[in-house]
């Protein structure tokens, strides 16, 4: 089983700080690492080739799924591909319905 995960150390603020690692054969452990003695502490991944941590940020998961169709909008990653309609909202953000019925309020004028 593969997942993606995020370097610890070493960021460049690129693609290339995140990394595809597969549980089974390249985790030597899995512990809880702590960025500052105020933040939440997460979960590591360590492997022969780095420490990763799991992606836990919206600007993270925002890069990674870019790709696919994905794009940050206010405090939220919207897969464009599942939007029906976008309704801007009198200076205060849009409404994004999905194909499905389902809709978000986002604190961005689209």
């Amino acid at each position: 089983m593969k997942m993606i995960a995020v370097k610890m150390y070493g960021r460049d603020g690129t693609e290339n700080d995140f990394v595809e690692i597969d549980l089974l054969n390249e985790i030597n452990y899995i512990d809880l690492w702590q960025r500052t003695k105020h933040s939440t502490r997460v979960l590591a991944f360590h492997t022969d080739f780095g420490s990763y941590i799991a992606v836990t940020t919206l600007v993270d998961i925002g890069m990674i799924c870019h790709h696919y169709g994905y794009e940050m909008m206010g405090h939220a990653v919207v897969n464009s591909r599942r939007v029906k309609t976008i309704k801007s909202i009198d200076n205060n953000g849009s409404v994004v319905t999905f194909i499905g019925g389902s809709h978000i309020d986002v604190k961005k004028q689209v």
